[in-house]
């Protein structure tokens, strides 16, 4: 049985200037910096991870590098792991993206995105195949006990659906605060889902 802690990154510079992200590849913020040192000292203190699986954007490499840090581990780079491409508005400020490229009445059609951006149905075919590459070696490694996915929330609600096989357009999506912890527990192809959204790493004055 492997534990699977699926981990979205501290808070981001994006947060705090209001701006989309996406793609734009801003840094940690100070308070997502002491964010992802208790998450850290929490996964040290409670866990002994195996193996280390991080988005290649900024926030997310950072978050992961912290509890590389504390543990000892290399981070193994994935881009299927990279928040949805939301193409031109990247960095723009979100009050300006929502008069320049107004959300369509009645939302996108799944293969339809915004200019230089992803479609949904590519989005949802990076999360199959992550978790494709991760169940199939998981069912030939021996002796792991924890491993750890540092992504982002968008990322994150698509990894669930991969990981449940939930149909393509089951309304589902799962909240998930600056560094918050789902844990996911594989055994022979048995899967659970032990906790959402935990934030218990994180002391009153980390908490927005």
């Amino acid at each position: 049985m492997v534990e699977i802690l699926v981990i979205r990154h501290g808070q981001s510079e994006a947060d705090i200037l209001k701006r989309c992200e996406g793609r734009a590849d801003y840094s940690l913020t100070e308070l997502g910096g002491e964010q992802v040192k208790q998450l850290s000292d929490w996964i040290y203190h409670n866990y002994k991870p195996d193996l280390i699986y991080s988005s290649t954007l900024k926030r997310a490499k950072e978050t992961a590098e912290a509890i590389s840090n504390k543990v000892q581990l290399p981070i193994n780079l994935d881009e299927d792991l990279m928040e949805l491409n939301n193409g031109v508005i990247a960095g723009m400020l979100i009050e300006e993206a929502r008069i320049k490229y107004p959300f369509p009445v009645g939302g996108r059609k799944r293969h339809e995105s915004i200019e230089g951006g992803e479609t949904e149905i590519q989005f949802r075919a990076r999360a199959e195949n992550f978790i494709s590459k991760l169940l199939a070696f998981l069912d030939q490694a021996k002796g792991l006990n924890t491993i750890c996915i540092v992504s982002h929330g968008g990322m994150i609600s698509m990894l669930f659906r991969s990981f449940l096989n939930l149909p393509y357009d089951a309304p589902v999506t799962i909240p998930t605060g600056d560094t918050g912890v789902h844990i996911w527990r594989y055994d022979n192809g048995k899967k659970t889902i032990v906790k959402t959204n935990s934030q218990e790493h994180l002391d009153e004055g980390s908490r927005i």
